[in-house]
């Protein structure tokens, strides 16, 4: 049952009519994804309209909150305890490659996505493949995350998102 078929797809989009918004809804979608995830931990909790795209390549750790309408694309994510995705969120670990002067037939860019333990990503943020984020850091409302960060307890901000300082 690990691997996510067409069937599968469109019955979780079907049982979404049926689970009521807000809190205790966001429970009941982390549960529905749950079996489709390559790891899944305790208490996951997925809001209104939040979509994962490739199930089979999220890791998912203890009590991890995906805020309202964001997109875990494909590609391999991890996203470690605690983590907390604000709403518009954009997730994604693969890249378009140019090839002939055009990206449409030019093939994918595989990069995994690692977001560290109390990490909370802010709204409408873009994390994009091969990025990774350590413990406690704070991405800023809006950032579009290319590179990945250095240090702990950081806050990154911007287009393209940047080191702005260390949080406590």
């Amino acid at each position: 049952m690990k691997k996510m078929t067409k069937f599968w797809r469109y019955y979780i989009k079907f049982i979404y009519f049926f689970i009521p918004d807000g809190p205790d809804g966001d429970g009941a979608r982390g549960n529905l994804y749950r079996p489709f995830l390559k790891k899944c931990g305790k208490n996951f909790k997925l809001a209104t309209q939040s979509f994962i795209y490739n199930p089979n390549g999220l890791s998912v750790g203890d009590d991890v909150y995906v805020g309202f309408s964001s997109y875990i694309g494909q590609g391999d994510v991890v996203l470690e305890d605690e983590v907390l995705i604000g709403n518009f969120v954009s997730i994604t670990a693969i890249n378009h490659l140019k090839t002939n002067g055009s990206y449409r037939f030019g093939g994918l860019e595989r990069g995994e996505i690692h977001i560290g333990r109390g990490t909370w990503i802010g709204a409408q943020a873009c994390i994009l493949a091969g990025v990774k984020i350590l413990a406690g850091s704070l991405v800023g409302a809006g950032a579009v995350v290319t590179k990945s960060t250095d240090f702990k307890d950081a806050f990154i901000a911007g287009v393209p998102a940047q080191f702005v300082k260390i949080i406590s």
